[in-house]
């Protein structure tokens, strides 16, 4: 859910637009002031709501029916019947009924010098912002209008609210619903296309062997300082480097592995602190013990690590590293202290970063940070329990002024407006290097199948991927360390895509990130069964790309013409059969020239799984969803993460 706000001065937002078939909603800055608190007469617009179909010829029609008031934290203060006035809008028929359609709603007035704005909520005012539009307040006007996108948000109840910002009975507005033709994406002109990235498919060489075929729940990291990138899935541990003379630039793949980490695992995990080049490796073992080594030239030579804080936890381990957040005064928070520790080549350094390291643990998740850049750890703390957050938490994210966050899948529901809801997706926030915790949810979300992730923005600005409890692929943004978020989009709805899984998040600049995920148009439950033969459908790794904080995305197939999985991706964990090749996560990372770069397990490598041929009539596709070869998705051109550098057409 979006939270629209004021400044000082007067108005800020934007009315909607689209690009690549998203939403693209304005946002503002929160200030407090006094509520209106006039007695209401009325609680509904007039008429109160109205049905449109896809194939509307003419518009539904109502006027306000509110007292009027001011509104100086916008929807926050608003009071039906006073202040703000409520259309219920129901969209019907199907979401393929609306193919090339949006539901469009406009709201006029006639005096110019008063002030109304629209927000439109799927389902009743506590559901999420699907559309917004404001009064930007150098350019003052007599309307507002907005585009509902079926496609995106699904047919049925929505609620249009209206919002007297500034405003009176006697000048009350006039709303209209009516069907209209979807705005051409912005991706037609030249100028936009010249952003759109494009990118190469590495699948590990036959050279590699069995180290490149089992692949699932893999992760990756670039050292910036020498450009190859580090690769862990499963036991092995995989250097790339990547030669640009040629196009497409060609990859060597070389195995590292360091012994201690080459052998069992329950849970591997790799993290390359990009701007230092040292690279963690770490494999969980059943008795919650970590089995950690670390190295500061890309697999050559390793350092053994005490592994993690006791305890440990026993599942969905994940490192992090990044600067120590500060007092005003410039001492570390948290009564850290950086002291001496070995390199992985025989010296003794201060490492500049702290290092975290979290695990998930039977009844809270544990986390535990190391001051000697990652050669031992202090005690663990929980950073929740399950009467906080149930489900298993994604990768640690660390902010440049040191705020440290871990996302969650399924946290338990604020109270207030939204205590209709069972669970959010969320993340976890500290501020003091990992001695406190809050959790900090994403409102209008809900409880999802597959771990989300986050990219922070140089400016720290948080970038929330996940995969929502309906499956689709969507991200939120916040400027305020998770306290509020909005530019919630479906970076899924260019391709139909209707269940999704894996979502990675990374950013560079504060307004460039990335998300990546694995995403099909099939629908319903059997995309995440543990029955190989419950889903028909067929999975595609996709890439979408912010450049302006998150407004707009540009969303494309990375994997076109060529498979992932077929068959269902199951997210049952150990009890899944066949169909958990795939695993648990995949992983994105960017490196230093701002080339986006995803690790993912690639399930459908055989020529009759690409093709989808079934050589026996028995209704199977020969090789469907049982491979899992190791693969990186490495950007060619287009817009990078960081405008410093120009990515050159490969």
């Amino acid at each position: 859910m979006f939270n629209q706000f004021r400044n000082a001065k007067g108005r800020c937002g934007n009315v909607t637009l689209f690009m690549t078939g998203l939403l693209v909603l304005g946002a503002g800055v929160l200030l407090t002031s006094a509520l209106f608190t006039r007695t209401p007469i009325a609680e509904a617009a007039d008429p109160g709501g109205g049905t449109l179909g896809a194939n509307a010829t003419s518009a539904l029609v109502w006027k306000g029916t509110a007292l009027g008031g001011v509104s100086p934290n916008s929807e926050a203060d608003c009071g039906d019947g006073t202040n703000c006035d409520t259309y219920k809008l129901t969209i019907s028929g199907t979401p393929a009924d609306w193919n090339g359609k949006v539901a469009h709603v406009e709201i006029t007035w006639a005096t110019l010098a008063h002030d109304y704005a629209l927000s439109i909520h799927k389902g009743d005012t506590s559901g999420p912002i699907v559309a917004y539009s404001d009064n930007p307040v150098d350019s003052p006007r007599a309307w507002e209008m907005a585009d509902i996108d079926p496609n995106v948000w699904g047919t049925g109840e929505y609620s249009v609210r209206v919002i007297y910002f500034a405003a009176t009975a006697l000048d009350q507005y006039e709303g209209t619903a009516s069907v209209d033709v979807k705005p051409a994406s912005s991706l037609d002109s030249g100028k936009a296309k010249s952003k759109i990235p494009t990118f190469v498919n590495y699948a590990a060489p036959a050279t590699i062997g069995t180290k490149g075929n089992n692949a699932g729940e893999p992760s990756i990291g670039v050292n910036w300082n020498t450009g190859n990138v580090m690769y862990i899935a499963k036991w092995y541990t995989l250097r790339v480097a990547f030669d640009d003379s040629t196009s497409p630039a060609t990859a060597t793949w070389a195995d590292k592995s360091f012994p201690t980490t080459n052998e069992v695992t329950f849970d591997p995990i790799l993290k390359t602190d990009s701007e230092t080049g040292r690279t963690y490796v770490s494999q969980l073992l059943p008795n919650k013990a970590s089995l950690l080594a670390f190295t500061d030239d890309d697999g050559e030579t390793w350092m053994q690590s005490q592994g993690s804080g006791i305890n440990s936890g026993v599942d969905h381990q994940t490192i992090g590293t990044g600067p120590y957040a500060k007092n005003s005064d410039g001492t570390f928070r948290g009564n850290a202290l950086p002291r001496p520790g070995p390199d992985s080549k025989g010296g003794i350094v201060i490492y500049p970063n702290a290092v975290y390291y979290a695990s998930q643990d039977v009844a809270a998740a544990e986390f535990a940070r190391s001051d000697d850049g990652g050669f031992t750890y202090g005690p663990a703390v929980p950073m929740y329990d399950l009467t906080e957050c149930g489900g298993l938490h994604g990768h640690i994210k660390v902010a440049p002024d040191g705020t440290i966050y871990v996302p969650n899948k399924n946290c338990k529901a604020v109270t207030g407006v939204f205590a209709s809801k069972d669970t959010d997706q969320a993340v976890l926030v500290s501020e003091d290097n990992g001695v406190t915790w809050e959790v900090r949810r994403v409102p209008g979300s809900s409880a999802g199948r597959t771990d989300p992730s986050v990219g922070i923005g140089s400016d720290g600005t948080v970038y929330f991927a996940y995969a929502d409890g309906d499956g689709h692929a969507r991200v939120a943004v916040s400027k305020d360390k998770g306290r509020t978020w909005g530019s919630v989009q479906d970076l899924g709805s260019p391709f139909g895509v209707q269940n999704s899984v894996f979502p990675a998040a990374v950013a560079g600049d504060g307004n460039r990130a990335a998300v990546f995920f694995l995403g099909t148009t099939g629908p319903g439950d059997g995309a995440y069964s543990d029955d190989p033969l419950a889903f028909d459908g067929v999975w595609y790794g996709y890439i979408a790309a912010t450049y302006d904080g998150g407004k707009s995305w540009f969303s494309v197939n990375a994997t076109a013409n060529d498979p992932v999985q077929r068959g269902p991706v199951c997210t049952k964990g150990t009890t899944c059969g066949g169909s958990r090749n795939l695993l648990d996560f995949n992983d994105l990372a960017v490196d230093r020239q701002g080339r986006v770069l995803a690790a993912y397990a690639d399930g459908c490598i055989t020529d009759e799984c690409k093709q989808g041929v079934d050589l026996n009539g028995d209704g199977v596709i020969q090789g469907r969803g049982a491979d899992k070869r190791a693969t990186i998705i490495r950007q060619s051109s287009g817009t990078g993460l960081f405008s410093a550098f120009r990515i050159p057409k490969r």
